[in-house]
């Protein structure tokens, strides 16, 4: 998929949660469910993060490459973190009506639109999540498995609302007037995992948080397969940046080499690292960095020097028996 393909989507998104969301308004005014104004709430974060979705792929898509020469992988993650903060803000305002409804129970009433508008959602939602995990597999963007892990929440709390509201619109049992703050803790418990994934995942790309173990096994095989390509091996610097995966190699080469042998050694260890991550379905970009000769390899280069000078001069010195014989 293109670009223009995922700005399309996410401007669908934006556009469907900005429709649905007066509706819920009036229908989180017209009753007295926590549950449905939970929902709201969790809306209006999905209404903010769609928006800043949209806006990111539209910079993204329009920046140009010589001025971005790494992408805009941090602003991703920049724009993933305001998010969580902001989902902080409405969880606590959101837990306060679910407490004050604990406290307080009440029948629920004037359920008619919200129960029409939740099914919405959860149809919608989950239409916009497969689409969306679909574009973030193939383009591994941290913004759009953002959005698609966004839709797959905002779907699971709107169809426990619904489920719920459903229950205590018709049940008159005492016990169900607790399913309706009930419904909100769970759906609050749905923003607090989001808000904990997106903090997670932002904060460790935004300060360049180094690949996993097997990420780290999977260099350290491929090395190992081509050791004949290298002499010393140094640091192995691993960073993930924007949904990309980076590796820095630091190696060192026999100084005796022409530039056109280290240079086809540098693409040989390049593409096994590629290969070996490949296999798992995996995209990173390798660089190798040439390590200055040690002092021991110095030493021995300095040494083999001075006997092929010892040998050019003993050569020189040499009398020429051949004039000697004739």
């Amino acid at each position: 998929m293109s670009a223009s393909a995922s700005q399309k989507l996410s401007f669908r998104a934006m556009c469907f949660v900005a429709v649905l969301f007066p509706f819920y308004v009036l229908a989180a005014s017209l009753t007295n469910s926590a549950a449905v104004l939970s929902d709201l709430l969790a809306t209006s974060f999905d209404l903010t993060s769609l928006t800043a979705c949209w806006l990111v792929l539209r910079i993204a898509h329009r920046a140009k490459g010589e001025k971005f020469a790494y992408g805009l992988g941090k602003l991703e993650n920049l724009a993933e973190l305001l998010i969580a903060v902001l989902q902080v803000v409405l969880v606590i305002i959101a837990t306060a009506r679910a407490v004050a409804g604990l406290l307080h129970p009440e029948p629920v009433s004037g359920a008619g639109l919200g129960l029409a508008v939740t099914a919405v959602a959860v149809a919608g939602n989950l239409y916009l999540h497969r689409r969306a995990r679909q574009l973030a597999l193939q383009s591994r963007s941290p913004v759009l498995a953002a959005q698609a892990r966004v839709h797959f929440i905002s779907a699971l709390s709107s169809g426990a609302v619904f489920a719920v509201t459903v229950v205590t619109s018709n049940a008159d049992a005492g016990w169900v007037v607790y399913l309706d703050p009930a419904a909100s803790f769970l759906v609050i418990a749905l923003m607090i995992y989001n808000v904990f994934q997106m903090m997670t995942n932002s904060l460790g790309s935004l300060l360049d948080q180094a690949i996993g173990e097997a990420g780290q096994l999977q260099i350290l095989k491929a090395l190992t397969l081509s050791f004949d390509e290298f002499e010393e091996l140094g640091d192995i610097r691993t960073r993930q940046h924007g949904g990309r995966m980076i590796v820095e190699l630091h190696l060192g080469f026999d100084p005796h080499w022409t530039v056109a042998r280290a240079r086809q050694a540098v693409a040989t260890l390049t593409a096994a690292v590629k290969e070996t991550f490949a296999e798992t379905g995996d995209d990173v970009d390798v660089s190798v960095v040439l390590l200055p000769p040690t002092a021991r390899t110095f030493a021995a280069a300095l040494a083999e020097t001075a006997q092929w000078s010892e040998r050019i001069t003993s050569s020189d010195q040499s009398p020429d028996t051949s004039l000697t014989t004739a």
